[in-house]
């Protein structure tokens, strides 16, 4: 990983000059970067270089733990560990492409009422089924089956 993060930085253009001048011993005080092991840190935060992240992003907005969150959480998870210039603006552009995200998003969804059942006029009248197949488990495949049925209680005058 460091070969190919040292070849990215010599090509790099937020971080070439600053990788340039520390590599050739020249301290540079007041921009507080630093090398450790041939990798570029800026306040301690490793500078990622351009060809790097997305699959940063990408690693950090889907993964199996995480789930898909939205812009501020990605970010403050990144500005922990890494930095590179404009990053809000690109986790902002990615998060908003992402498909999972924009269809899960609840301000997305559609809440409220629902199309109301109809009023039975005799007992036991509506009987509804639903089926939610194929859902992934450890051992098998999952079916749900869900039996609704909807009691009137009607009052005689």
């Amino acid at each position: 990983m460091n070969e190919i993060y040292i070849e990215q930085y010599a090509q790099d253009d937020d971080f070439k000059d600053v990788y340039a001048t520390l590599i050739q011993g020249n301290h540079v005080e007041e921009l507080n970067y630093h090398v450790h092991n041939n990798l570029l840190y800026h306040f301690g935060k490793l500078c990622v270089t351009q060809g790097e992240r997305v699959n940063i992003i990408r690693e950090s907005h889907t993964s199996l733990i995480v789930g898909h969150f939205g812009v501020g959480k990605i970010v403050s998870q990144l500005q922990r560990y890494c930095c590179w210039p404009c990053m809000n603006e690109m986790v902002s552009r990615y998060v908003k492409g992402c498909f999972m995200y924009v269809t899960g998003k609840t301000s997305n969804r559609k809440l409220g009422l629902y199309t109301p059942l109809l009023i039975s006029s005799c007992h036991w009248e509506i009987i509804s089924m639903y089926f939610a197949g194929e859902l992934p488990t450890q051992r098998k495949v999952l079916i749900i089956f869900m039996l609704l049925w909807i009691i009137s209680a009607k009052c005689v005058c």
